[in-house]
């Protein structure tokens, strides 16, 4: 709007061209913002000269006041005031407040609220940032820093697999020499013989 103003559309119908010469705006986002400017009735479109508008005298206002004190709770008021006017919007922003929506979620929401389904996003991003403006509403602006979510990492107790040395037994020939007494019975040969022997094979396998 101040680009419209800057290119005298408060007095009289200027073309968009002539918007462009006068800002720092392209003429594809100026043409296509035209749409929602005109269905919020910020501009007029000349009967007599298609393409070319005039501001409002709300909008008129509310462009010299930005241009003079963009941050200034007054210029602030004038577009509240404005858009209060349109109660459906009113209770629109009473509930982005009363349910904490997201900048995307309003998108989504906003061409039901001002009757253009077909409204682009351009559009759509150029209206949130007067609702944001106007109502303050902060937590929607692009430029709001979003806290950072707190991510707490379970602590994982990492077990290692502690598996069996394998020893190798490496193999050897030795003799085993038996010292037999009279006492001992062949029965208890055997047991000692059969001890040994068992002896030895498992140590065998043990090794493999």
């Amino acid at each position: 709007m101040v680009a419209y103003l800057n290119a005298g559309a408060d007095k009289e119908y200027v073309g968009v061209s002539d918007v462009v010469e006068r800002s720092n705006v392209s003429l594809h986002n100026i043409s296509r913002n035209n749409n929602f400017f005109k269905s919020w009735n910020f501009l007029e479109e000349s009967e007599k000269e298609p393409g070319k508008y005039i501001l409002n005298r709300e909008a008129a206002e509310f462009a010299y006041a930005y241009r003079i004190d963009p941050g200034g709770e007054r210029t602030r008021e004038i577009l509240r005031r404005f858009l209060s006017r349109d109660d459906v919007l009113v209770k629109f922003v009473e509930r982005i407040e009363r349910e904490g929506l997201d900048r995307e979620a309003v998108l989504i929401e906003l061409p039901r609220v001002y009757g253009d389904l077909r409204a682009d996003k351009v559009g759509l991003n150029a209206f949130l940032d007067m609702l944001v403006y106007a109502f303050e509403l902060e937590a929607l602006s692009t430029s709001a820093e979003k806290t950072p979510r707190r991510t707490e990492r379970p602590s994982r107790i990492m077990k290692a697999a502690i598996g069996s040395p394998e020893v190798k037994v490496p193999s050897a020939s030795f003799n085993i020499t038996l010292n037999i007494t009279p006492d001992i019975s062949p029965q208890k040969l055997k047991e000692y013989i059969r001890a040994i022997l068992e002896a030895l094979k498992t140590a065998e396998e043990e090794a493999e």
